[in-house]
């Protein structure tokens, strides 16, 4: 029989307990704790974090507030898609905004509008070409 400290493998007593416990238990236990203290360093040395923590706490981890300039040039990107959207045949602005912003498939496209998803293909392509161009000023 071993005795453990039952506080090392659950810190949330408050008091300090001991028990005696058969020799197999107690090396489980060590080796469930080495694994677990195995796997907290690897989460460290990672970056990761705990989906337990702080609520919000993983959205400023993952996706840091932006900055007032990156508001702006956000604001300024998608105003120049949109112009562009505008530029295009409303056949194909309707189509390429359907796909990309609205995140639809050529499938529900093509059902929505009774045509044959062939035909939303290539109008899409057709659209993304005159929209590589209108776009294409800056580089």
């Amino acid at each position: 029989m071993t005795t453990i400290k039952l506080n090392n493998y659950y810190p949330h007593l408050t008091e300090c307990i001991t028990l005696e416990v058969p020799e197999e238990i107690a090396v489980t236990l060590s080796i469930g704790g080495r694994q677990c203290d195995s796997y907290k360093r690897r989460k460290r040395e990672h970056d990761e974090c705990s989906l337990d923590g702080t609520p919000g706490f993983e959205a400023d981890v993952t996706y840091p507030p932006l900055t007032p300039e990156e508001i702006m040039e956000q604001a300024e990107d998608r105003a120049t898609l949109y112009a562009a959207l505008d530029r295009l045949p409303p056949v194909q602005a309707r189509r390429v905004y359907a796909r990309f912003i609205l995140g639809r498939s050529v499938g529900q496209i093509a059902k929505a509008e009774g045509v044959e998803e062939r035909n939303v293909r290539e109008t899409i392509n057709k659209g993304l070409r005159r929209l590589k161009k209108y776009l294409d000023f800056s580089r």
